[in-house]
């Protein structure tokens, strides 16, 4: 997203809709996202739709200076539908 529509709650909006279309729509059981480690508005964004930390994949995607490392988050659609 571009930076000028960071901190308005739009990444939080399409996330909440994502979710939404995931649980309704696609009947899914499970939906994960990942970002880089050193993205803390993203981690913010995912934690605040309640999604769950599960951990950090290592080196799993290269980037122009080097391998990147994933944060892992999760939710299950018992605890979407709880929020």
């Amino acid at each position: 997203m571009h930076p000028r529509f960071w901190g308005q709650g739009v990444g939080t909006e399409i996330g909440r809709e994502l979710l939404s279309r995931g649980f309704e729509e696609l009947d899914l059981h499970r939906i994960y996202a990942t970002c880089d480690p050193r993205n803390l508005g993203s981690a913010r964004v995912l934690s605040k739709l309640g999604m769950t930390w599960e951990g950090r994949h290592r080196h799993t995607t290269l980037i122009r200076d080097g391998w990147r490392d994933s944060e892992l988050f999760s939710i299950l659609e018992e605890e979407w539908r709880a929020i």
